[in-house]
């Protein structure tokens, strides 16, 4: 009788799936729409805080295009990277603040929604402090106004 369990058990399963084959799937809602193929993802929504425009992203990859066009737009590109092995890979989540090292006043913290952070910062000169899994860097960045200045954060491969 214990063997009759499992072997209904699979029964039950191939019938199952044989009838969810035959029924027509349901058309999906237009709110889920997913990427195709080779298909540009425009930038997030624009944020601001206080007198801070910035973005965050960069996931999907199919959203890389639109960060690499607007770059120019911001005058301060902060770039977060864990590292996997050999190598970089992009991370989410990191909570980033960006501070003017001269009044100390705090111009932006957010938690970024990929790799990516770029912020609409006057000329001056930054600490950037990402946080991830506990693990703090900081990096310091001059901004003119001229160009957009780059900051990349890398943190070490995550601890299992």
């Amino acid at each position: 009788m214990h063997n009759a369990v499992p072997i209904l058990a699979l029964v039950a399963l191939v019938w199952s799936g044989a009838a969810w084959a035959q029924s027509p799937l349901p058309a999906p809602s237009p709110a889920l729409k997913t990427v195709e193929p080779n298909e540009a993802v425009p930038l997030p929504e624009v944020k601001t805080a206080g007198t801070v425009q910035y973005v965050s992203g960069g996931i999907p990859h199919e959203q890389l295009p639109a960060f690499r066009a607007a770059r120019r737009d911001y005058a301060l590109n902060i770039e977060i990277f864990q590292r996997d092995g050999g190598r970089s890979v992009f991370t989410a989540d990191a909570q980033v603040r960006i501070v003017n090292v001269k009044s100390g006043e705090l111009m932006l913290e957010s938690k970024i929604d990929g790799p990516y952070l770029w912020a609409k910062v006057p000329p001056g000169q930054y600490r950037v402090v990402a946080t991830l899994n506990d693990q703090v860097k900081e990096a310091r960045v001059t901004v003119k106004a001229s160009q957009s200045t780059r900051a990349v954060i890398v943190f070490p491969q995550a601890q299992e």
